[in-house]
């Protein structure tokens, strides 16, 4: 996210901070700073002294870039499908009625995923906008919640998603439902998806 102002860096730090499941008592131990410190930063107080707003940044593993390094960064990204563009991309697709594709295209995004540099996870991460289809929100939230699993990361609040009312499979093959059960990564089938894990790799 583009930080300009005390609030922005407030809120990037709160959502990080989240993301990696911390309390504010255990980011302000772990960075040496009060609780109520922390509190006024994540509120986007003005005041915030430079040498412990650097100290919080480094425990989240957050850096603070100049404009230049940024917009390098992103011409890297803006190649590819973070969650961001993924969602609207999907939603392209799942309109026109081309679900394969839209697998496709999450499995593309996910690929990217595995091979992105630490430092281009959060703005990789960022939260999506819904694709205007409840379960293919899910199923894109399930997907990055298990490559972060995968990774060893902490998943963004975005990815945990709520089980869906029915059972749904985006590869409607009624000959292969037992086997596509059977293939189904456990982090999908508890939100009631039933997705082979092959649908979603690239080649």
């Amino acid at each position: 996210m583009l930080v300009d102002s005390p609030e922005d860096l407030g809120a990037a730090i709160r959502s990080r901070r989240r993301a990696l499941r911390l309390t504010q008592a255990e980011l302000s131990g772990r960075a040496d700073v009060s609780r109520q410190w922390l509190v006024e930063v994540e509120s986007g107080h003005p005041r915030a002294e430079i040498g412990r707003l650097l100290g919080v940044l480094k425990v989240l593993n957050l850096e603070l870039a100049t404009a230049s390094q940024l917009h390098d960064n992103l011409a890297v990204l803006d190649r590819m499908l973070p969650a961001p563009s993924l969602a609207r991309a999907v939603r392209k697709e799942i309109a026109g009625g081309d679900t394969n594709f839209s697998l496709r295209l999450i499995g593309r995004s996910i690929d990217e995923f595995r091979h992105l540099d630490d430092a281009d996870l959060p703005t990789f991460l960022s939260p999506p906008p819904s694709t205007g289809d409840h379960r293919w929100d899910t199923l894109i939230a399930a997907a990055f919640g298990r490559e972060c699993r995968r990774r060893g990361i902490g998943s963004p609040a975005w990815t945990a998603a709520t089980p869906l009312p029915t059972w749904w499979f985006p590869v409607a093959d009624r000959l292969l439902v037992a086997r596509t059960m059977q293939r189904t990564p456990i982090d999908f089938s508890v939100l009631g998806i039933w997705l082979d894990a092959k649908a979603l790799e690239v080649a």
